[in-house]
Formats: structure tokens, sequence, C-alpha cells
């Protein structure tokens, strides 16, 4: 008998003397065996889940919602999109120099979409790429200049996705980083006035003590103790307008509103302060007998609407012959209403006619609007379109040695621009967003430089959040002006009271004082005849610096 024949183990219990191998063991094998399996199985899959749904391998990046976007917050260029390659590059090289410059080192997120793929995106690839731009000329100017209070600034991408919903994501890793090396001070960006901003900031960052400096947002729905705005609000971007009105041949009488109706907190606001500031004295009213207003349906973010959207409202602003027209919509909708009117056999008037004057906001000039068939339409219809704006780069470009109504940064920003991307189109900054968010982190910059000015060795969040709040105009800046490359500017803080221009509100937000926002004409370059209209300057008065 085999010794491993257990039949034979007298001194084995009679119920387990059976023979190695025998159905017990068998079955005791398989089924450790397709446990193990399982097992290993099981967690392959959760590894494979986890792994996949990460975009890096440091997992700072992870895939989110049915375009699975790279979502979240890194330091590193992560290819995003295939446009944005030669930018990202730049600021990662950036991060690196500043990391080993042995200068203090803190962490400013640039949060804003970095894809544009979908129909109503909320940027457009350009609009994404020239503002990584302003951001990288500033964060190199800060880096490399005179005044940089002898700390490095490292910039970090924070994607919030295309419709800027995946913030909660973002903002926890901005607050989990507000500690230890780079930490995070600050926050640029904030593209849209829209829900999902004003959320990311009052329940993401503002409660974590962290300043949000956004570039564009003009909506005076947009306001937080902890949300600062480098642009113009919409009040006074139309007291600009009025202004201009006022000063200016324009037809007030024959006059009509034309109105996005969507539920879009910048159009909404646009309506009510179109219908606060001209209202009844221009006739902009809905009354049903001599309706002076239309609406339509506008489409958000880069995707062009269709003339037909604007079919209806056309045919009644042209049946009553405007002259005038208010027009309370985004910039992608712009084009779309030319052509339409261009269409409209109704809307045909002669040379000698009055030209129908389309008055409107933007942040710069639209190059989609600016085209030589805009033109074209423009010309052949009689329009002028007349745009109170942020950023007027076309004439500061042209302006001459001099001209007070150019910025003074303005040359040295676009030195500096000119100089690192060589292969941008003479029109990348005419939009504005080049411009907006070098100023927004220049604004942070200058913060972090005064901060270090006031003995402060390691720079926080809440040390930039109180500079950014104690500039002021006076005295030629001597409290801290802001160099934008759109001008000098500091922010309003409401607890000092600070007041708008006539018909504007009080300042319930932390608006830019002092922010020329010149009005443009387009086809034809027209010289304004009133004074460069300056926030939160009285009519007559020349209390803010040069611009």
């Amino acid at each position: 008998m085999r010794p491993r024949d257990r039949r034979t183990w007298s001194w084995l219990p009679g119920r387990l003397r059976f023979r190695v191998l025998g159905l017990v063991d068998v079955v005791a094998l398989w089924t450790l065996v397709a446990a193990l399996i399982t097992t290993g199985a099981w967690w392959g899959l959760e590894s494979y889940r986890q792994h996949r749904d990460y975009c890096t391998a440091d997992r700072e990046l992870r895939r989110t919602g049915p375009g699975r976007e790279c979502v979240g917050v890194t330091s590193r260029a992560y290819g995003f999109a295939p446009g944005l390659t030669d930018v990202l590059g730049r600021i990662e090289a950036e991060n690196r120099a500043a990391r080993g410059s042995g200068k203090p080192v803190v962490s400013v997120a640039v949060v804003m979409p970095y894809t544009s793929r979908e129909p109503g995106a909320a940027m457009s690839k350009e609009l994404i790429r020239h503002s990584l731009q302003g951001a990288y000329v500033a964060q190199h100017a800060h880096n490399h200049g005179p005044a940089t209070g002898d700390t490095a600034v490292q910039l970090l991408f924070a994607n919030v996705g295309e419709d800027l919903s995946h913030w909660p994501p973002v903002t926890g890793a901005l607050t989990a980083r507000r500690g230890g090396e780079a930490p995070v001070v600050a926050a640029i960006g904030f593209p849209n006035s829209d829900d999902a901003t004003l959320a990311a900031v009052r329940e993401g960052l503002g409660p974590a003590r962290i300043p949000a400096v956004s570039a564009v947002l003009s909506s005076r729905d947009m306001e937080d103790p902890y949300l600062f705005k480098v642009s113009p609000s919409t009040d006074q971007f139309v007291d600009a307008l009025q202004r201009y009105v006022s000063a200016n041949r324009v037809d007030r009488r024959n006059t009509f509103m034309i109105a996005d109706d969507r539920d879009d907190n910048y159009v909404a606001n646009l309506r009510r302060v179109f219908r606060r500031e001209f209202g009844a004295r221009y006739g902009i009213t809905p009354d049903e007998v001599e309706r002076r207003t239309e609406t339509y349906q506008g489409i958000k973010g880069p995707a062009r609407g269709t003339p037909q959207i604007f079919r209806r409202a056309v045919s009644a602003m042209c049946a009553v012959d405007a002259r005038t027209v208010f027009l309370a919509g985004r910039d992608a909708d712009l084009p779309p209403f030319l052509e339409t009117i261009d269409r409209t056999s109704s809307c045909d008037r002669g040379p000698d006619d009055e030209p129908l004057r389309i008055l409107r906001v933007s942040t710069g000039r639209d190059p989609v609007t600016e085209t030589a068939a805009m033109r074209r339409i423009a010309e052949r219809n009689n329009i002028e379109i007349v745009t109170a704006a942020a950023v007027d780069a076309p004439r500061w470009r042209a302006g001459a040695d001099g001209d007070e109504r150019v910025p003074k940064a303005f040359a040295r920003f676009t030195g500096s621009y000119d100089r690192f991307f060589t292969e941008e189109g003479p029109d990348a900054l005419n939009d504005g967003y080049a411009v907006m968010y070098h100023d927004a982190l220049t604004a942070v910059g200058t913060a972090v430089a005064a901060a270090r000015d006031s003995d402060i060795d390691a720079v926080t969040h809440n040390d930039v959040y109180d500079e950014l709040r104690r500039g002021s105009p006076l005295e030629h800046c001597a409290a801290g002006c802001v160099p934008g490359a759109s001008g000098v500017f500091t922010f309003a803080d409401e607890s000092s009271g600070a007041q708008g221009g006539a018909g504007t509100e009080r300042a319930a937000g932390l608006w830019p004082v002092c922010k020329p926002v010149p009005v443009v004409t387009f086809p034809k370059e027209r010289r304004d005849r009133s004074p460069l209209y300056r926030t939160y300057q009285m009519p007559g008065e020349n209390t803010c610096p040069r611009p």
C-alpha cells in the first residue's frame, strides 16, 4: 500500500481515511482554484475600471460625463486639444522653471473649459487658446520681471468641462492644495456668466477663502465676496453706450430692441439693463399697439445660429423703419442677425438714408463679425455696428505714442505676445480674451508682490484676497493699481460705498474701477466725440489716472 494512501493511517480519524486526490480533495482543490481566479479577475477588472477613468498616471485628471472629458487640476501639459500643444507646453516649462528658481512659488489655477467639441460649448477653440496665451504672457512677465516680489507663479490647468458643470472636483482639488509647497493662492478664468460659474465660487472656492478673478464676466448677477471681475459690468457697458448716443448723432426716436429670450444669465441681465437705461425714453417698450421689441432664441457658445431664428424679429424691426437697434445677445448671434437683414426685402434702404445703427456690448471686437463677408453685408445695407467693449486691440495697436486713450501697458503686452506666438494671425487679439486673461493674472501677481512687500514670507490665499481688495486709484495708483494691458484699474470694494455712473447700481460686487470702455464702430472707424468712459468715474470728472 502506497504511503500516501490515507486509508492505512491508523492515527487518522476514520472519517478522514480516504485516498489523496479523492472526491473531497478534488472538490476542495477546484473550489480553491475558482476562488483564486475569481478574486484575481475581480481585482483586475476593478483596477482596470479605476485606471480607465483616469487620463493621467498620477490621477489628477479623470474622465467624466458622456463626453468623457478629462476633468481636474494639473500643472502638466496634458493634451486636452491639438491646438493647445504650444501654449500648454510653454506654461509647463515656465512652471518647471518657477519650481527650480529657488524663489517661493505660489500656484494660480486657470479655471475654464479646455475643450470645445460640442455645439454650444462655453468657449470656442480660439478663445481657449487665446486665453491661455494671455495667462502665459502674464506669468512670464511676473516670473522674469523686476516687480515680482521675489515670488514665482505656477499655473494650474483646471478643466471644468465644456459646459462648466464639472466644477466640484476642480474646486475640491484646489482647496486641497492651499498648503504645502506652491500653495494655491487664487484662481482666474471663469469665462461665462452662468449658474455653474457662480456655484463654483459660492459653494467651492468661497468657503475655502480662495479668491476668484474672472477675466470676462460682466453680468451683475455674478457677484460674491470672493469673485473679482476684470471686465466692466453690463451696467457700465450700457452706460458707455448711453453717453455715446448722447454725444453723437444717433436717432433716438426710431428705435427697436431685439433680445435673446433664453434663460441665460448674461443675456437676461443685458435685457434688463437695456430696458432700464433706455426703456421708455427711447421707445423700446413691449407696448402691443406700437411694439418696439422682439425676441429670438440664441445659441450659447461658439456655435453660430441660423438666419431663420431672426426672421420674425427682423421683419418687425424693418416694418417700423427702425434706425437704432439695441441687440441684447451674445457675439455668436450677430453674424446670423446681419445675414437675416441682408435677406429681408423690407429692410432695403437707400444709400442716403440714416444708417441702421446696431448698439451692443462685447469683450472685444469679434473676428467672426469683422470679416470681409460681414463688411460687405454691412456696407450693402448701410449698417453701422456700435460696440461698447473692454478691449479695442486694432485701434490700440494703431495708436500713436502719447495717445492717452491707449492703455500704457498694451504695447508691452503686444511685444511679448508677438514674440512668443509668432504663428498667430494679426487679429488674434481682437476678441479680447488674451488681454483680459493677462490682466486677471496680472491682478493676482500684483497682489502677491504687494503681500511680499508687506514682509509676508509665505504668501497665502488670504493675503492675496486682502491685497486685491486694498487697491485705490487715488494719487496716481500709489496704493496699488493693476497695470493691465486693457488699462490700469483696481477693484471696487462694496464696503466703501463706491458708486457707479448715472443710472447704475451701487457696487454690490467686486468690479474694476477706472477701467476704460472704448466704443468702437464697424465697418467704418469713427472717433467717439465723447470723453473716454472710465468705470466709476462720474461724467466731467478726471479722477482716474491715465489708462
